[in-house]
């Protein structure tokens, strides 16, 4: 799904739109980890991976290309470079935090924290909306 959607944000002049798709489906990715605290079959356990991705189709374009949008010039391959290790080493840290908080407290506790942490990133988001371009 992500080469349609990010074809129609390609389509539609300005970031205004392609911001509110990134944080609509940006909330709805953090709030998918409470759907494991119910799951007790495997296909219910499909389901939830299968919306997960389709909401991920809509915030990976529609970050991409507002984050490439504002890469400062002849900066591109570092800025690039800074995103992924940040990512990447962010990535590693909280898996071992998650794996730590997992075997001492319990996998329940581990997603409520993933969903607090992830609406609260979500939300980060809405100061960006005022340095974007209108159509």
């Amino acid at each position: 799904m992500q080469i349609p959607i990010a074809y129609v944000i390609d389509k539609i002049k300005g970031e205004r739109d392609d911001f509110w798709l990134m944080f609509a489906f940006s909330l709805l990715i953090a709030l998918i980890p409470l759907a494991y605290l119910f799951i007790s079959t495997p296909l219910e356990l499909f389901i939830v991976q299968f919306f997960l991705g389709l909401f991920i189709a809509f915030t990976f374009p529609t970050y991409m290309a507002i984050f490439t949008r504002h890469i400062d010039k002849k900066k591109e391959g570092t800025e690039w470079g800074v995103y992924f290790t940040l990512v990447d080493l962010t990535s590693a840290a909280m898996a071992a935090l998650g794996g730590y908080i997992a075997a001492s407290f319990g996998f329940h506790s581990l997603i409520v924290l993933v969903v607090i942490f992830s609406v609260l990133g979500s939300l980060l988001l809405l100061p960006i909306k005022n340095y974007l371009q209108k159509k």
